[in-house]
C-alpha cells in the first residue's frame, strides 16, 4: 500500500508506534485506555471465516449487553476499520473491532475493545486515515465508559473478562471438541 509510510509517520508523529496486527485488518489506533483480547480457536471448530465471526461478535455483543450498554453487531456509519462485525453501541458508535486470521489448523480473532478517552484516539485515527486517503467519521469512535459503564479499568476489564468466560457462545465455551484432528 503506497500510502503505509505516509500513514505510519503520522502515527508516530502523535506518540504512537505502528504496528502490523497479525490478524490485518484495516488500521486502529489503541493505547492504555483499550482492551485487546485474543482468542484461539481449532479451525475445524467453525465452517468458515463468517461462522467465526458470527460466533466472536454474538460473545462481546452479549457481554457488552450485560454491563447495560445497548450493545449490537454491524457497522455504524463512517465507523475506522469498517466491519459487518462489529460491536457497537445504539447502533451509533463503534466500541469493538474484530479481525481474525486463519492459519493451518487455528483461527485468532482478536478484539480491540475502546474502554475509555476516544477522545485521544480519534486524533490518530484522523492522521493515519487522511494519509492513507480513506473516509471515516469522528462521531463514530465510541467507548465502554461513553455509555455508562463505571467501576475502574481494571474492574472493567474483570468484568469483561469474566463475562467472557461465563458465556455460553462458542468462543468462550466451545459446544464441539476436537480429538485427533476431527470434530467429535
Amino acid at each position: 500500500m503506497p500510502e503505509f509510510a505516509g500513514a505510519s509517520a503520522a502515527a508516530r508523529r502523535l506518540g504512537f508506534d505502528p504496528v502490523i496486527r497479525l490478524a490485518g485488518g484495516r488500521a486502529v489506533a489503541y493505547d492504555q485506555t483499550c482492551l485487546v483480547i485474543d482468542l484461539m480457536a481449532p479451525l475445524a471448530l467453525f465452517d468458515n471465516h463468517i461462522a467465526a465471526f458470527d460466533a466472536g461478535a454474538a460473545c462481546f455483543r452479549d457481554v457488552l449487553s450485560d454491563l447495560g450498554i445497548d450493545a449490537r453487531v454491524g457497522p455504524v456509519p463512517g465507523e475506522y476499520c469498517a466491519g459487518a462485525h462489529s460491536v457497537n453501541a445504539r447502533g451509533q458508535v463503534k466500541i469493538v473491532g474484530l479481525a481474525q486470521r486463519a492459519m493451518r489448523r487455528s483461527r485468532l480473532l482478536t478484539a480491540c475493545i475502546v474502554l475509555e478517552a476516544p477522545d485521544r484516539l480519534r486524533p490518530v485515527v484522523d492522521a493515519v486515515y487522511s494519509a492513507m486517503k480513506l473516509d471515516w467519521s469522528r462521531e463514530s469512535l465510541g467507548s465502554v465508559r461513553d455509555e455508562g459503564v463505571q467501576g475502574s479499568l481494571d474492574e472493567v476489564v474483570h468484568e469483561l473478562v469474566t463475562g467472557l468466560q461465563q458465556r455460553h457462545a462458542a468462543w468462550a465455551l466451545p459446544q464441539k471438541t476436537i480429538v485427533d484432528g476431527v470434530l467429535a
